[in-house]
């Protein structure tokens, strides 16, 4: 363990820290109460956890944890409003379908205790990927469980979640070459940029151009799509072996893992390529090539 890693596990700085949020919640009005060293709990059942805060603060000169820990405690706040059932049902729909973007996630990701029957995968195979509509704020991305689209055309928040993610720009696009394919990557800092792939038609129009034998794709995490237009047979075999390798790779050490299995998207039909057994629309392609 690193010097500063040690500081931030200490008692010492755990409660100095602890006694801030308390103090900070206090001048919003809230109480907390202590559950145990890094654990607090507000009186509507709220938990308040300070590892994360507190190797911020010790990531930083001392004379600013006042500002770090007001800051981070007026977040949490906002984003318990933000998230209160009441707000959510009662949101007009105006803002509420300007808030929507479509997100495609890893299963795993999604609450335990929700109820998101009204999703569904992005490819037919186990373990896919899901889709998904988020609620999105300026400090909190909301993944939305069934009961908040009851009193909503499903069919019009569906269409408004996937126009808003399309409209979202990458910030970087790059390659990386090996074994003579080159595999392209546009990537960000939203986590929407991945779920773009729900929407591939528009991808291919807005960012990806021109793919009549399809698209070969991995969305190792949500900020980020590497593909590869197959237009060659051999090609296309090594670059699905490196976009397998890629997936791996950039799935690790990441706030937004999504998956590492590989995709294909052709003429309005996607597959998943690796470990599956609807790889037909790929095959045909490959033979085709």
């Amino acid at each position: 363990m690193n010097h500063l890693a040690a500081q931030a596990s200490g008692p010492a700085t755990t409660a100095i820290v602890r006694k801030k949020v308390i103090e900070a919640f206090g001048r919003h009005g809230v109480k907390l109460t202590k559950i145990d060293a890094t654990t607090l709990k507000t009186d509507d059942g709220h938990h308040v956890t300070l590892e994360n805060l507190t190797a911020r603060c010790v990531g930083a000169p001392r004379r600013y944890w006042d500002e770090i820990v007001e800051i981070h405690v007026a977040t949490m706040l906002e984003s318990q409003r933000l998230s209160d059932p009441q707000y959510l049902l009662n949101m007009p729909d105006d803002e509420f379908y300007m808030r929507l973007r479509e997100r495609v996630t890893a299963p795993s990701a999604l609450p335990g205790r929700g109820d998101f029957r009204y999703s569904s995968p992005l490819v037919d195979a186990p373990n896919s990927p899901r889709r998904v509509l988020n609620l999105t704020f300026p400090d909190l991305a909301l993944t939305l469980e069934g009961r908040y689209l009851e009193n909503r055309d499903l069919e019009a928040a569906w269409a408004f979640g996937r126009d808003n993610t399309a409209a979202m720009t990458f910030d970087d696009r790059e390659t990386l070459t090996k074994d003579d394919v080159t595999i392209d990557v546009c990537k960000g800092d939203s986590i929407y940029l991945a779920s773009k792939v729900a929407n591939m038609p528009t991808l291919i129009a807005d960012h990806l151009g021109d793919s009549p034998f399809g698209v070969l794709f991995v969305v190792p995490n949500a900020y980020e799509i590497d593909y590869y237009k197959p237009f060659e047979f051999d090609a296309t075999v090594r670059a699905s072996t490196l976009l397998v390798q890629l997936a791996r790779i950039f799935s690790r050490d990441t706030p937004n893992p999504l998956s590492q299995d590989l995709y294909f998207w052709r003429d309005g039909q996607y597959c998943q390529v690796n470990g599956s057994s609807s790889a037909d629309l790929f095959e045909r392609t490959l033979a085709e090539l």
